[in-house]
Formats: C-alpha cells, structure tokens, sequence
C-alpha cells in the first residue's frame, strides 16, 4: 500500500495501553484510527464509520472477539472488512472457530509491534490495491 494512502482502521482491545501502543503505531503509518474498549462498542463503531480494516482482541469484557468477528461478518456493509484478531492463545481450535467467524488473520500475544502494522499493511494492500493505482484518465 502506498504511504499516502490512509485507511481507518477500528481498533476493539479493553486494555487501554494497548490500544494506545496501536494508535501510535498506526498513526505513524498514516492512517486513521478509531478505538473501542468492548464487543458491543466497536460493533456500533464499527457500523457508523465502516472501517477499511478491524484489530479485535479475543477476550473483550462483554463478549468474546469471535463473537464480535461473527456480528460484523454479517452485515452486509462490513462483510468484507478484514479483521485481524489479536489472541493469547495458540490453541487450533481457537483458530479454527475465530475462522469460520470470519477472521482473516492473527497475531499472538505479547504481540511485536512491527509485526503486527506490517501484517496490517499487508492485510491493507490485499484489500484496497486500488489506492496504489495510478488513476484512470480516460476510459475511452
């Protein structure tokens, strides 16, 4: 993806530092950032600002990310939204149910930050390579 090229992303942790390390992170990427402490809160946000990119955490305080990644898979102006959820546990079974809800890549934790907006902007680039496109000038 092209660094001028800005994408919000929704991110949905409880945990206020990490979502402060995110915010920086990405911001320093060029992107926008919108943020939610539960399930229920980044469902609504993520409904009124249609991010082009969701990080869940697993464990929310109100409901569980899969759940979160389920509800959002299900509407149809968020269906094909990526998401990458942030796990504490490696376990298949997790990451098979975290799949058939949807979720399109993972991150374990304690996470490297790096990591994590690399894989971010890779996820970026697969969903919106038009942004890096040079524009049409005429179609005919």
């Amino acid at each position: 993806m092209s660094s001028r090229a800005t994408a919000t992303i929704l991110v949905c942790e409880d945990d206020p530092s990490v979502r402060l390390l995110l915010r920086l992170a990405i911001e320093r990427r060029g992107h926008r950032v919108v943020e939610a402490g539960d399930g229920e809160a980044g469902i609504l946000l993520a409904r009124s600002v249609e991010p082009d990119l969701i990080v869940v955490d697993m464990r929310l305080p109100d409901q569980s990310g899969i759940d979160v990644a389920r509800t959002l898979k299900n509407e149809p102006a968020l269906a094909a939204t990526p998401i990458l959820m942030a796990m504490g546990s490696a376990q298949p079974s997790h990451r098979l149910t975290a799949e058939s809800a949807g979720v399109n890549a993972f991150v374990y934790k304690p996470f490297d930050i790096g990591g994590l907006v690399g894989e971010i902007e890779r996820m970026l680039e697969k969903s919106m390579p038009y942004h890096s496109a040079p524009p049409l000038r005429h179609l005919y």
